[in-house]
């Protein structure tokens, strides 16, 4: 149905890892311009094609290049500068006249023009920072943020994992809700058929044929809302995988297959670790972050000390000779170091520690609610998944019930012991038992993708 991670070599990598993956998944699944998805085959096309998978690994690779961008600034720094100057008309200073005629009056000036019409400066400046505490922690800094990049890569992978994995459930269940629906539809379709022949001759009361009627009505707009539930669904899987609308998908797993492949008892029973839980190790991740943003506000307390070269040439001149033989240049050249030490700062400094220590605070605090809360998450799933199975069992005997009953019921039918309408109830409440069963079924399956997501299983 038509609806719809070496610096330079993790890119390459991401991309050979997402390019490979993406035309090793079509060239299995696509049959004659169908694609044909079992539920582990979906889960590994949205990882390669879900937008939020690829700004995930772009974020892994800017953190990457923010390591390097973090690195360069404790290497050497060059730095060329030209300038020219033409002096339209020079500069005057008065000098005492009696510095060139001791006989001149006392307090006369002579005018006298200093400089030349041409000055042209070529520099050279070069820089290497020796020490810096706020460099060396700041380099950290970039590390930990690309392992932050990385978690959160990896967080959503499972979320994206977790919500195709859903909508997958939740259109088999639709599709076996669509099925059911149609199958009592006609059932009941040829029923009404009968019944209206037999009032024509009357042979049973027009109100029965007119009942019979309402109840086809009833069922004809009960299945056209879930085919569009169903065609909802659809879209839903589609967006979460990363296709178009107009993509054709045909899920290849059954409802009833994949229950199969959940044992219950043994997923409730499994331990959980929090140490091993991807938000978990987010936060921990962010409180070793702070950390060093912490250490970076107290590394400004520490001096800087960095050392530097500087050369100049310098040409003068009432004439521009810069290629002439002629031509004269002026080197200078200054070796130094600087060293800077703060001294005072009117306590901003120790208010901006103050204020990371805060912030160090609450991650910790942070940290021992997220603790709390996963376990009671993994319990309240577990939970869950065990109401959710027994409901299913019951479904499963009202199922088994109402079939029996229906096959008597028909063979009353048949034999004239009971109406149309009366049949027809037996027959309803056997497609209901069923309906519920395939509701259970999803139910159980939407818990134990719950419950792997709570224990990060995905």
């Amino acid at each position: 149905m038509r609806a719809s991670k070496n610096l330079f070599f993790i890119p390459f990598l991401t991309a050979f890892m997402v390019l490979s993956t993406a035309v090793g998944l079509q060239s299995q699944v696509r049959q004659d311009s169908v694609l044909q998805m079992s539920l582990a085959s979906a889960r590994e096309y949205a990882i390669t094609h879900n937008k939020q998978m690829t700004n995930a690994y772009l974020d892994i690779v800017n953190a990457q290049r923010k390591i390097w961008e973090t690195t360069a600034m404790g290497l050497p720094q060059a730095n060329a500068t030209v300038g020219h100057n033409y002096n339209i008309d020079l500069p005057v200073t008065l000098i005492p006249a009696r510095m060139f005629n001791p006989n001149a009056p006392e307090g006369t000036y002579m005018e006298m023009k200093f400089g030349t019409d041409h000055n042209t400066k070529f520099g050279l400046s070069v820089t290497q920072l020796i020490f810096s505490g706020q460099y060396i922690v700041g380099l950290q800094a970039a590390r930990m943020y690309k392992q932050l990049s990385e978690k959160n890569a990896e967080k959503t992978k499972i979320d994206i994992e977790e919500a195709v994995t859903q909508a997958y459930y939740m259109v088999l269940m639709s599709q076996e809700i669509v099925s059911v629906l149609d199958s009592t539809y006609e059932h009941t379709r040829k029923i009404a058929d009968d019944t209206k022949q037999l009032a024509k001759t009357g042979m049973v009361e027009q109100t029965k044929a007119d009942q019979m009627n309402l109840n086809l009505l009833t069922l004809e707009n009960a299945l056209s809302s879930s085919r569009n539930r169903l065609q909802v669904a659809r879209r839903l899987l589609k967006f979460q995988m990363g296709l178009s609308f107009a993509d054709s998908l045909v899920l290849t797993d059954k409802l009833t297959d994949l229950l199969k492949a959940v044992d219950v008892q043994q997923t409730v029973s499994e331990n959980f670790s929090v140490d091993n839980h991807i938000q978990y190790q987010l936060l921990q991740t962010q409180e070793q972050l702070q950390r060093l943003n912490l250490k970076r506000e107290k590394a400004t307390f520490l001096p800087t000390l960095s050392a530097f070269y500087n050369h100049q040439e310098s040409m003068m001149g009432n004439e521009i000779k810069w290629f002439d033989a002629d031509g004269k240049w002026f080197p200078a050249n200054i070796v130094g170091v600087n060293l800077n030490i703060p001294l005072f700062g009117s306590g901003q400094k120790i208010a901006r520690v103050a204020q990371q220590k805060i912030a160090l605070e609450k991650l910790q605090n942070q940290e021992s609610l997220l603790q709390q809360n996963l376990v009671m998450q993994v319990l309240q799933a577990k939970s869950d998944l065990q109401t959710a199975y027994n409901s299913l069992l019951m479904q499963e005997s009202s199922r088994e019930l109402s079939k029996k009953m229906l096959n008597h019921a028909e063979q009353r039918y048949q034999a004239g012991m009971i109406s149309e309408m009366e049949y027809t109830q037996f027959l309803t409440q056997y497609f209901n038992t069923l309906n519920a069963y395939y509701q259970a079924t999803f139910q159980v399956l939407q818990a134990k993708a719950k419950l792997d997501k709570a224990m990060n299983k995905f």
